[in-house]
């Protein structure tokens, strides 16, 4: 019995020790940009918030450009530190709704020339590593362009993903090196299913007219300002084919084309009760009366 009672608590351990940890929970999501975006944490990613980025590049990221803004924060790879090879800015612009309607129209060509036309200063954009390309189910735009180093060698690595909502666009940009790329796009449907737009602000949450929109459409996402300096008139025509150019014609046309729709096709008012009888006009004089005559006649 003694030898029992010592062997008991090294067979305990000795089941702990083989039996399976539990299963990671998923954490509580974090509310972003005016609860217009939640981030739910992955245990492949760490979050930076938007407070500590400053902080974490001058320690990790050696004063290395970024690929766009990281007013919400980063996400960078569990395991990669102290220096990421790369890592990921978010960030979010609440200017107003973004138009898909030009989604079937995105001329990675023109695009192309448009950003060149643009590129000043840094490693020369030398084209793409992967042309836009838009998922109508998700709302979600991506490209990704190369980077010619000092040396003549494409090295640089831009990868942008922006997903559309009700009132702005939530962006993903990384800044890594062209050997990056499919580790990349392997992580990227995990990185695109941590964020999601809370109910109501999602992209078919948009109420036409009532919600505020911008005339970009996805080829200004891609392209931004180059576009106004590569094609003027492009960029305007894209404006005037936005959803709100289009309700809001619709709607003027309705206003002014209603009182002539009324006045034809429309009922008829009654008539007036408390207007008069028209009154019969008198009978005809008679010249020859034949009746009996006075004295005079």
């Amino acid at each position: 019995m003694r030898l029992m009672r010592l062997l008991a608590p090294l067979l305990c351990a000795a089941l702990l020790s083989v039996t399976p940890p539990a299963a990671a929970t998923d954490e509580t999501p974090i509310s972003l940009a005016d609860k217009a975006v939640t981030l739910t944490p992955s245990p492949a990613f760490q979050y930076v918030a938007g407070a500590d980025t400053q902080g974490f590049l001058s320690r990790h990221w050696q004063g290395r450009p970024l690929a766009g803004g990281a007013g919400l924060g980063l996400l960078v790879p569990v395991g990669s530190a102290p220096q990421p090879a790369w890592l990921v800015a978010l960030s979010y612009d609440g200017s107003g709704h973004v138009s898909d309607l030009d989604a079937g129209r995105l001329d990675a060509d023109a695009l192309l020339s448009a950003l060149k036309s643009a590129d000043s200063g840094g490693p020369r954009l030398a084209g793409w590593a992967q042309p836009p390309v838009y998922d109508s189910a998700s709302h979600t735009l991506i490209w990704a362009t190369r980077r010619q180093a000092d040396g003549g060698a494409v090295d640089g690595l831009d990868y942008h993903a922006r997903l559309l909502g009700r009132r702005g666009v939530l962006g993903l940009d990384i800044a890594a090196r062209m050997s990056d790329l499919p580790a990349i796009e392997g992580q990227m449907p995990a990185l695109l299913s941590m964020v999601r737009f809370t109910p109501g602000n999602g992209y078919r949450d948009y109420v036409p007219v009532a919600d505020q929109s911008v005339t970009l459409g996805l080829s200004g996402l891609v392209a931004g300002d180059a576009l106004v300096k590569g094609g003027l008139l492009d960029h305007l025509w894209n404006g005037i084919r936005s959803q709100n150019f289009i309700y809001l014609v619709a709607v003027l046309i309705m206003m002014l084309g209603a009182p002539r729709l009324r006045r034809y096709w429309g009922p008829k008012p009654p008539p007036a009760r408390d207007q008069a009888p028209p009154i019969p006009p008198p009978p005809p004089k008679r010249e020859d009366y034949d009746g009996p005559k006075g004295p005079w006649s």
